[in-house]
């Protein structure tokens, strides 16, 4: 009597399995993504000057917007490997922000102060894990 022959691994079995492997590893893999993003507010009757600049670019002169009245503007945004579902204080990735109205008065305004901000988090993407914060600073006639 012959021992019937097994066949541990074949064609039909491996590549399946091996297909799933990939799969798994490739999305195991992937870090994800968190982008964070600041805007200013601006509920005062005149145009601001805004000026700017993230950690992120530390060789770069900060930027200057103009922020008309009664709009929104986004002023930088920064991405970050890695999804992230807990926000940051703004000024963990913010490094210069002054705020100036049309007769130069320097906005009063604490933005270092992480409560000063409406922060909004939306997770974008379970796998791999991508996160959203918008940070939102507003500013009225009464912070100058």
């Amino acid at each position: 009597m012959t021992m019937p022959h097994f066949r541990l691994f074949s064609y039909q079995t491996s590549c399946p399995v091996l297909g799933l492997l990939m799969l798994l590893i490739a999305l195991v893999s992937c870090e994800g993504n968190t982008r964070l993003e600041w805007s200013l507010e601006n509920q005062s009757s005149s145009e601001l000057t805004v000026v700017h600049k993230s950690w992120d670019y530390a060789g770069l002169p900060p930027e200057t917007r103009l922020v008309p009245a009664g709009t929104t503007m986004l002023l930088g945004a920064n991405d970050v490997l890695g999804g992230q579902p807990n926000a940051w204080a703004p000024a963990s990735f913010i490094d210069t922000l002054f705020i100036y109205d049309d007769s130069g008065a320097l906005s009063s305004k604490n933005w270092m102060e992480t409560d000063a901000w409406v922060i909004r988090t939306e997770e974008l993407n379970k796998v791999p894990a991508n996160w959203l914060h918008r940070y939102t600073l507003t500013v009225d006639d009464g912070d100058f």
